[in-house]
């Protein structure tokens, strides 16, 4: 049950749609979804969760409302604000559970990640019955697309230094972690008549829940993974970790439009050429604005010096807050693009 570590998505002065932070955890996605995901701060945590039931979710938010930890803002709103008591109770879970260092930072698809940590999983359980020279064992049930990687990844290795290899890229790894942390996580892995310890048998703080080893363990693995993107090794574990990247924040048709529009296509002409609705080409846009570094987004080309001072002299305060009807003055819906475009570019500038 993740009921505990849901109190930390909320805050107690942005009210927080709780579909939308289901959307997030699940990676159901929309273009409003990872707006609004932006504005929370939560994009990092997309997929986080991706078997997360929405009556099981439902269930654990009535649970938090019923405890007086969250509040409705508004009857019917379904955004959703910290109690005073749900403030008290975030700072105990902080206290009492285990604290996310590289997820509220990473760039990373959680699925490659997830896809990592089990290749990995697998293939270090090869090579360990590989140095005993066993090949009566019974492998880890990992599902097909991951084991067909991991044997795709093995019949090219060098099998004469593959050990050796293997070992020292564990090694530079586990060094960067404290000793403790190290040999905890070193414990969970399965090997030669060693079947991997559980949470229980870790010696982590006894307030832990399954939650928070999970968490614990994800947060290593996000750590690894982007040890590997920064790293220019060419060891065979960096090999592998390569092929778990498959998964990208924007699809390859998004990429597509973002690179159109970059030649100078304008959206009509990108939505003839592919045969596109218009309206899906001005959200390919939307998510790319979202997901894309500020400066590797072309805002100019929407955001004209004429349409920044109108918005600007019509939306004031806090972004959260703002209305579409208050700038609109007409039914084109290029309006809401530039009135949505204009949005993300003031949070990516820290607004």
């Amino acid at each position: 049950m993740i009921t505990d570590f849901l109190i930390t998505l909320f805050s107690s002065v942005q009210p927080r749609r709780h579909r939308v932070i289901f959307g997030l955890l699940r990676r159901r996605l929309t273009v409003s979804t990872e707006y609004w995901g932006l504005r929370y701060q939560l994009l990092p945590f997309v997929g986080l969760f991706p078997q997360l039931e929405k009556t099981t979710f439902d269930e654990q938010i009535a649970k938090l409302i019923k405890n007086g930890l969250l509040i409705e803002q508004q009857p019917n709103s379904g955004q959703l604000l910290l109690t005073d008591k749900g403030v008290v109770a975030q700072q105990e879970y902080h206290k009492h559970h285990y604290q996310l260092q590289y997820m509220p930072l990473t760039t990373q698809p959680l699925a490659n990640v997830r896809q990592f940590r089990e290749a990995f999983w697998l293939a270090n359980q090869i090579i360990s019955e590989t140095a005993y020279h066993n090949k009566r064992y019974y492998p880890l049930q990992i599902d097909v697309k991951t084991k067909m990687l991991v044997k795709k990844w093995y019949r090219q290795t060098d099998k004469s230094h593959l050990i050796d290899n293997w070992l020292m890229a564990l090694t530079q790894f586990l060094k960067q972690l404290d000793q403790q942390t190290a040999n905890q996580f070193v414990a969970t892995w399965v090997g030669h008549q060693v079947p991997g310890r559980n949470a229980d048998q870790l010696g982590l703080p006894a307030t832990w829940t399954a939650t928070d080893f999970y968490l614990w363990e994800f947060d290593l693995f996000i750590f690894w993974s982007q040890t590997l993107l920064q790293s220019n090794s060419n060891s065979e574990l960096k090999k592998l970790w390569q092929l778990t990247q498959q998964q990208q924040n924007l699809s390859p048709s998004v990429q597509l439009t973002c690179q159109q529009v970059h030649q100078g296509l304008s959206i009509a002409t990108i939505s003839q050429q592919r045969r596109l609705k218009i309206g899906t080409v001005r959200e390919h846009l939307l998510t790319a604005a979202v997901w894309l570094p500020k400066t590797d987004f072309p805002y100019d080309l929407f955001l004209t010096s004429e349409t920044l001072r109108y918005l600007q002299e019509h939306l004031t305060g806090n972004i959260d807050d703002w209305q579409f009807a208050d700038i609109r003055t007409s039914d084109n819906p290029d309006e809401f693009f530039v009135f949505r475009l204009y949005e993300i570019y003031l949070t990516k500038q820290g607004a």
